[in-house]
């Protein structure tokens, strides 16, 4: 697998040999946020396909050009130069890997209703429909929770008729190992304390979260920055998690991570996810529908991109 992040002001190529083009504004190179982790996580799995990394605001109508036979996946694509959306609507074949709500300027319709004190009209407006129209020319779209892909229909109906799935968030198979050995070795009566995530992001609602625990008095630690398998090993030893976000979280992946490691949740309905059967049943089921979330990603790419491995393609793997 080809692996090209193009983080710096270097001359940016389409790579002859690459399958996949995967665009994105930031990769777990320059930032480790759970859509970028997602995206890394789908990237690594896809052990017989080239894959180059591109940033998105690093797209021209040249790259387009020299990359118009390649399949183009879209994740969040803020600083993708609007200008060129007609063009890659017009000659591309792309899908959308779709984190949050794209159709917002804001990117978030609480947060436009804070910010702007009128409620989110951006779906009548140029930007909306201009990302109404970029999704439905795509070959699939991929949502993170259903109450998401709900609120994307019920302003863009013409999207039912698009391929697109469910996909939630995606991990790797260093999560599954962390989590599988961390259960082994935690003792349940050595838990202690609920874990608040920290953020200066006003839609992950931190300040709300704390207040939460002293409101209920809960022992808490505010935890932001530490390394991803320091943190799974914080949240197994806690008694649970804490998170309110202020605005739709289609499926925020430390939510996920706390459950899997055995916390009690405190959530408030703005975590998008919670309620859908793979993550209200067992863990079992949980896990095994997050493992396979992988394939049945790439399963469908491939058939939209007609792909067939050469001899080549199954010696190398």
């Amino acid at each position: 697998m080809l692996n090209s992040p193009f983080g710096n002001n270097n001359v940016v190529s389409i790579d002859p040999d690459a399958d996949v083009i995967f665009v994105a504004d930031f990769f777990v190179e320059d930032y480790g946020g759970g859509a970028e982790m997602t995206t890394e996580a789908l990237i690594t799995s896809a052990t017989d396909l080239n894959i180059q990394k591109l940033h998105a605001s690093k797209v021209t109508m040249d790259l387009l050009k020299a990359g118009v036979e390649k399949h183009w996946i879209f994740g969040n694509f803020s600083s993708l130069v609007p200008d060129l959306i007609p063009t890659i609507i017009g000659n591309i074949d792309y899908s959308i890997l779709e984190y949050d709500y794209k159709f917002c300027m804001y990117r978030s319709i609480e947060r436009h209703e804070n910010e702007t004190g009128a409620p989110c009209d951006c779906a009548e407006q140029i930007h909306g429909k201009m990302m109404s129209a970029f999704f439905h020319a795509a070959k699939t779209i991929w949502w993170m929770s259903e109450a998401q892909e709900k609120r994307y229909l019920e302003r863009f109906p013409f999207l039912e008729q698009n391929a697109r799935c469910v996909l939630s968030s995606v991990f790797d198979d260093e999560f599954f190992q962390a989590v599988n050995l961390l259960a082994e070795t935690t003792k349940e009566e050595d838990r202690k304390g609920w874990i608040v995530l920290g953020s200066d992001s006003w839609i992950k609602g931190a300040e709300d979260a704390e207040q939460y625990c002293k409101n209920n008095n809960l022992e808490y630690e505010v935890v932001w920055g530490m390394p991803h398998s320091q943190l799974l090993e914080k949240l197994a030893s806690s008694e649970g998690f804490v998170y309110l976000p202020r605005g739709g979280d289609t499926c925020p992946r430390m939510v996920i991570e706390a459950r899997a490691l055995g916390c009690k949740l405190a959530l408030n309905d703005h975590v998008q996810h919670q309620d859908e059967e793979w993550f209200s049943g067992d863990e079992l089921t949980m896990l095994s529908y997050l493992y396979a979330a992988r394939d049945r990603f790439w399963t469908a790419i491939k058939q939209v991109m007609n792909y067939s491995p050469t001899i080549s393609g199954y010696t190398t793997v």
